[in-house]
């Protein structure tokens, strides 16, 4: 707790992006509902090739790819939002715009029950996860801007802010962890049932 509270700003502004590219992304739908067509769209560009190879993978297969992808996804957001924290900016929009346009298709389709039902049970373990990592990507991205600025104006830098941002990354991917492997057991055992029981 005490880990969220230090890095609560960094990781509101996470929320933020992630629900406005949700926004971007049902707005987008509605105009072209079109776009949530795997075939010949550009957007999902690679999606259909990784999940022909998913679905042919047994139970123990499915969660492990879904866990790695997920995890892989957390460690680019860390690590890569010392790029001026640009990365976890992206991937927070784009999460948020792909969540939105599969949202405005099921919303569209079968309703907001199976929306929930599909989305609720996994995510409210694997969404936290990832925005936990995109507000740690931006505060790393702060923290590297913060530094060039002070150098250049001559100013002392964050070294203190820096060595407990490195003792917080252990403690942070426990939580990260253990909240994607949780996360990918619902996804593979649970969801699916709760999808078959709602829908008949």
């Amino acid at each position: 707790m005490e880990l969220l509270k230090r890095n609560k700003s960094f990781i509101l502004v996470g929320v933020i992006l992630f629900v406005i590219g949700g926004i971007a992304g049902y707005t987008v739908y509605l105009n072209n509902p079109d776009l949530a067509n795997l075939e010949g769209s550009s957007i999902f560009s690679g999606l259909e090739q990784k999940i022909s190879f998913f679905q042919n993978l047994n139970i123990i297969g499915k969660i492990i790819f879904i866990f790695l992808n997920n995890l892989l996804v957390a460690l680019i957001s860390v690590f890569l939002g010392a790029i001026l924290g640009l990365f976890p900016i992206f991937i927070a929009l784009m999460n948020g715009f792909v969540v939105g346009i599969v949202a405005g298709k099921v919303l569209e389709s079968n309703g907001i029950g199976y929306l929930l039902v599909g989305l609720v049970p996994h995510g409210v373990f694997e969404i936290p996860a990832i925005l936990i990592a995109i507000g740690l990507g931006l505060k790393f991205g702060y923290l590297i801007i913060s530094t060039i600025i002070s150098i250049l104006l001559g100013k002392s830098t964050k070294d203190n802010e820096f060595k407990l941002f490195i003792r917080e990354l252990k403690p942070a991917f426990k939580i990260i962890l253990i909240l994607l492997c949780i996360g990918a057991f619902v996804e593979i055992l649970i969801t699916p049932l709760l999808i078959t029981i709602i829908g008949g």
